[in-house]
């Protein structure tokens, strides 16, 4: 054996012996981020979590600001008028969270919904929906809400410099509707008269002033393109329709999208391919009972017909996550039908053609878990906040081995 040759063993063996040193162990941990026993929290749900640049996690959710009685509990008082954002943050390096505090509240209207990001600048963003019409009107009366905090690297609530309200009024929902209407009535088991119905009051909806500016609630993070435009991925509860809200100047002016062409299509959550494409999951009620798919080749601004995907869903809140090392990962309630009370997490190699592997989160008969945030700490594990049972937020940080070891 030459020296060269010799070398170049050496070399490729150390490479693998360091390839090998750097596979993780499974990792796995979990905790409730407060006591639903203790503070003024009431019916809690729909949390975002994000990691901070200086390591410290941040997490948001909606809550009721007065404890519940159980009857009313167990009505869900998610619209009622003292419904408030709560939040909570953990220290990096931390071994458990501080008390929870305020992170937002309208007096006498509800706030639900909100969801966080940091931009390339470093700056937070939360956005949320304030619901004006509560309790006749609720989701169809949210009013769209974002602000922005260069000064949260500390406890409690940050310090905003800039708040505002954004008014989506898409073109083309009267197009897309008229589109799944067609479609819905070929099928031989719809009956003709509540079709009509329907249509009816849709167009009544169409022709009132409001109702395709209010209406518009986001759920899972904002996005943040390689070219720094934020997204905003957002549904219309008054005609089911989604589209985005785009930004390329920090807020100053903002694009709407094309509403994605098929109506039934709630909460998109955004991944982003190395080529520019980008794919959105959604949230559904079709009775195929399966995540549902669009691609855009622009940036976000038109979206492809819909498809299916392979994974199961009972028409709960979804969200997905491209990995940096190209690997998505879905975390949903993986079944058909509910109750829901299986949360997993599924991971693809294949841009989401196949999910080869899917752990559970939580599977416990005749509870609830859902409403999943997911995100990509630096150290590369996988941190995802999720509503327990309605009465606090369950947090579990692990890593992909994690997932992988349960095949």
């Amino acid at each position: 054996m030459t020296y060269r040759t010799g070398a170049l063993l050496f070399a490729w063996t150390m490479i693998g012996l360091c390839h090998h040193s750097l596979a993780a162990d499974p990792l796995y941990e979990a905790e409730v981020i407060f006591d639903p026993a203790s503070g003024n929290h009431g019916h809690v749900h729909a949390s975002c979590i994000v990691e901070c640049p200086n390591g410290d996690l941040r997490v948001v959710w909606y809550e009721n600001g007065t404890p519940l009685p159980e009857p009313a509990f167990n009505k869900q008082k998610d619209k009622s008028d003292d419904v408030r954002i709560g939040g909570a943050r953990k220290p990096a390096g931390a071994t458990s969270w501080e008390p929870a505090f305020v992170m937002a509240d309208s007096f006498g209207v509800a706030d639900n919904n909100p969801c966080m990001v940091i931009d390339k600048s470093g700056q937070l963003w939360l956005f949320r929906a304030t619901l004006l019409g509560v309790p006749d009107w609720s989701w169809g009366s949210s009013l769209l809400r974002y602000q922005i905090s260069s000064d949260y690297l500390k406890p409690g609530r940050p310090i905003w410099r800039k708040e505002d309200i954004l008014i989506p009024h898409p073109l083309g929902i009267n197009t897309v509707l008229d589109t799944s209407f067609a479609a819905i009535e070929k099928q031989s088991d719809r009956n003709p008269a509540q079709l009509e119905k329907i249509r009816n009051r849709t167009k009544e909806l169409l022709n009132q002033p409001l109702t395709s500016r209010l209406g518009w609630m986001p759920r899972v993070h904002p996005f943040i393109l390689s070219d720094g435009t934020l997204i905003v991925p957002l549904s219309n509860e008054n005609f089911n329709v989604a589209a985005m809200a785009l930004t390329h100047d920090g807020g100053e002016t903002w694009t709407l999208s094309n509403p994605v062409p098929e109506a039934g299509l709630t909460q998109p959550t955004l991944v982003e391919f190395p080529d520019g494409k980008l794919s959105a999951f959604f949230r559904n009620g079709d009775s195929a009972r399966r995540i549902k798919r669009s691609d855009s080749l622009d940036g976000g601004i038109t979206w492809s017909d819909v498809t299916l995907t392979t994974l199961p869903h009972l028409g709960s809140g979804i969200e997905a996550l491209r990995l940096r090392n190209g690997h998505l990962v879905m975390v949903y309630n993986n079944k058909e039908r509910d109750p829901r009370d299986r949360l997993a997490v599924s991971i693809s190699t294949d841009d989401g053609q196949t999910w080869p592997w899917t752990r559970h989160l939580e599977n416990i008969p005749d509870t609830r878990f859902d409403y999943p945030s997911v995100i990509q700490a630096i150290d590369g594990s996988l941190h995802v906040t999720y509503s327990d049972n309605l009465k606090t937020i369950k947090h579990a940080h692990f890593n992909e081995e994690w997932i992988q070891a349960a095949q």
